[in-house]
Formats: structure tokens, sequence, C-alpha cells
């Protein structure tokens, strides 16, 4: 239970020590999935890796890849709020084929947190230019960028269903925008995924008391992932 130390999580979360261990532990987890999984999905993701800085692990990676890959041929449109430097983005943009992708952040890092979040995160922390972002997922059509803060930044998107949402935001605030975003916008048997929800309180927090007075319940994954499937 290291990893969930709020000693422990002040002291490497976003910095130098973090992006290490993720790295090393992706880099033992692409080998045991190599062993069984497609050679050419483990190439993508390892190209990736090199590609932008990102603190989800492959696993997590293979989640997105395979979540999103059972809601593509589906009607609704993707999309991800805390984009940082685009990967699992990028991984979206990989199976989406002509299907809206909407890109929130605020492309400025992290906002203030909240009381009900741990503290181990600095304002602006996790800040990645949308120029950047965009320069890197060019060659892919239909995606829309939406910078600030979430949910302001929403005021231009029109209305649309979605099959697939991916949140790594981080914070209790955020996490509960996006669940009171997206779930009535969710199509039947659409996804919606977060990261960090067994490690950050925040996150799990918003989930819990979101899904309280809903017939939907949790899917805790076997990362700090889960999802919620709408019915």
């Amino acid at each position: 239970m290291l990893a969930k130390n709020k000693t422990f999580q002040r002291l490497v979360g976003g910095g130098f020590l973090e992006q290490m261990g993720v790295n090393m532990l992706s880099r033992m987890q692409l080998w045991q999935m190599g062993t069984h999984k497609d050679p050419a999905l483990i190439k993508f993701f390892k190209k990736i890796r090199r590609e932008r800085k990102s603190l989800v692990t492959a696993r997590e990676m293979f989640m997105v890849y395979s979540m999103s890959k059972s809601q593509a041929d589906r009607p609704g449109d993707f999309a991800e709020v805390g984009v940082y430097q685009g990967s699992t983005a990028r991984i979206m943009c990989e199976i989406k084929g002509d299907k809206r992708l909407r890109l929130f952040d605020t492309f400025e890092g992290l906002p203030k947190d909240s009381d009900k979040d741990p503290g181990v995160h600095r304002e602006r922390q996790y800040a990645c230019s949308v120029e950047s972002v965009s320069k890197y997922l060019e060659a892919f059509p239909n995606i829309s960028y939406h910078k600030g803060l979430f949910p302001d930044s929403t005021h231009d998107v029109p209305d649309a269903d979605y099959a697939f949402v991916h949140f790594d935001v981080d914070l209790y605030e955020g996490t509960k925008a996006c669940l009171e975003y997206f779930y009535p916008k969710m199509i039947p048997g659409g996804i919606m995924m977060s990261h960090d929800y067994s490690l950050l309180e925040g996150v799990k927090t918003a989930f819990t008391e979101f899904l309280a007075d809903k017939p939907e319940t949790v899917i805790e994954l076997p990362e700090t992932q889960c999802m919620v499937i709408k019915l």
C-alpha cells in the first residue's frame, strides 16, 4: 500500500521518480504482454512511450485500447478529459477511424485541489500546451480541442452522444464534473473509464458519491483504473 501513502505520493508525485517508476513497471508489463498479445500492438505501445511522457502504465494503455476498440463501431463520439501529452489520446486515435474525438484539458496543468483530495498534487502540475498535443495528433481527422477548466471548457461543444470517454483529471472536483457532464450523454452500453481510481481518494470519492443513486456500479480494474458501463 506504499503507493497510496500520502507522504510517498507527495514525494514522488509528478516528478522524475514517479515517471521512472511507471516506465520501469511498464517495461516489465510490455515484456509479459508480449508473450501472448499481438506483437504489433506491443510495438505500438512502445512507440507511444518513446514519443511522449505518460503516467499511464502499459497495462492501463491496453485497457484504454481494448475498451475504446469495443466501442469503435457503436454510435457516439469519443472524449478524453485530462490529456497531458496525448499518449492515451493517441491510442484512441488509432481506434476511432472517422469518429469525433473531443479532447478537454486546461493545457496549463492541474487546478487547485479541494479538501476532498489527498493534497499530493501541485497547482499547474502536468502542463502541456495544446499546440504540442495538436501537433502530435495532427495526422488524425475529427479531433477538437477544448481548452480550459472542465466543465467551463464545454461551452462551445454541441450536444452529442458518447460511446467512450476517458478521465485522467486526478482531482475530486474534476472527476465529479466529468461524471455529471458525460453520464446523461452516454449511449446504452457506453463506457466511462477513469485513471487513478484506486490510487487517489478524491477520484474514488467522486465516483462513490455520484453513483450512490444510480443503477450502475463501478467496475474496478487490475491497475489503478475503473470503469462504468451505462445501462
